[in-house]
């Protein structure tokens, strides 16, 4: 899209039929998020000519249900529903979206049934099986979102979304080692992600395994010298290494403990006042 060319087209939009079809399929390709927008124009040309929309009628439909079961729009929720399920009685697209219409009654069984009898028919309809760990995650059912993510891996085992979608889960019920295990897939899918390398040495760490956290954290280090996160996960890791080792000096980790508050040091001289607070805490010897 070209520099202005939205802004254009939401300006014309109110005077212009053809201006708001180019506004609304815009924001379809260009995934812009504006579902006061949609209910706004795209209710409009479904209310005032849907004759004139030919093939575009249908997929405004649609694109009007989701805006409106987001903002609670009930009654344009129920009418591109049933237009929906009308025009397509046996369309697997337009089940699922009666699946998410149940969604938005709290008809979660129903909903459920629905996706089940999907994914019965068509086992690999991958859009089906995320609803349906959407709905488990959206009732604040973890476990079941959980049981539903296994059973999808186990026939789509590359798709990282859904590892980290995993490995958040059992964060969240505190299954920390199960979640060690996702994040070791996840760098496999991209073995340079500082997202993913820092999160698993954070979770070694929080685990106990602080000699293969440490080696994370080295990485991290490595591939970006100034990432503050991975500075202080150096010093934490070595610092627990060095307790647990007692009377006993570890030089390796005296340096690493050196490299580390150097480098914290002479980033937050660089902001100023700004890390003044900092630091003073590596000063003090806190860190």
């Amino acid at each position: 899209m070209e520099p202005g060319e939205y802004e254009t087209l939401m300006a014309k939009a109110p005077t212009s039929n053809n201006a708001a079809i180019e506004l609304l399929t815009s924001m379809r390709m260009n995934k812009i998020h504006q579902p006061e927008l949609v209910i706004q124009h795209g209710g409009k040309l479904l209310r005032d000519c849907p004759g004139k929309l030919g093939d575009e009628l249908w997929t405004l439909y649609e694109q009007v249900f989701f805006a409106a079961i987001e903002l609670g729009a009930d009654e344009w929720r129920d009418f591109c529903i049933k237009k929906l399920l009308k025009k397509f009685p046996t369309s697997t697209r337009v089940e699922r979206l009666k699946g998410i219409y149940k969604e938005s009654l709290q008809e979660w069984s129903e909903a459920k049934t629905i996706y089940l009898g999907i994914l019965k028919d068509k086992p690999e309809d991958t859009t089906t099986h995320k609803r349906l760990i959407a709905m488990h995650k959206q009732r604040g059912k973890p476990a079941e979102a959980i049981d539903a993510i296994s059973t999808y891996l186990d026939t789509f085992c590359t798709d990282s979304e859904v590892w980290h979608e995993l490995a958040e889960l059992y964060i969240e019920v505190g299954s920390l080692q199960r979640a060690v295990f996702c994040f070791e897939d996840l760098i496999l899918s991209n073995p340079r992600s500082m997202y993913f390398l820092l999160t698993y040495a954070e979770l070694l760490y929080s685990t106990g395994d602080m000699e293969l956290s440490r080696k994370y954290y080295c990485l991290a280090s490595h591939l970006d010298g100034g990432c503050l996160r991975a500075l202080w996960g150096l010093i934490a890791v070595s610092t627990e290494i060095e307790k647990k080792a007692k009377d006993t000096p570890n030089e390796k980790m005296s340096q690493l403990q050196t490299f580390a508050t150097e480098r914290l040091k002479h980033i937050y001289v660089g902001l100023g006042s700004h890390g003044k607070a900092s630091l003073a805490l590596l000063d003090t010897g806190l860190a």
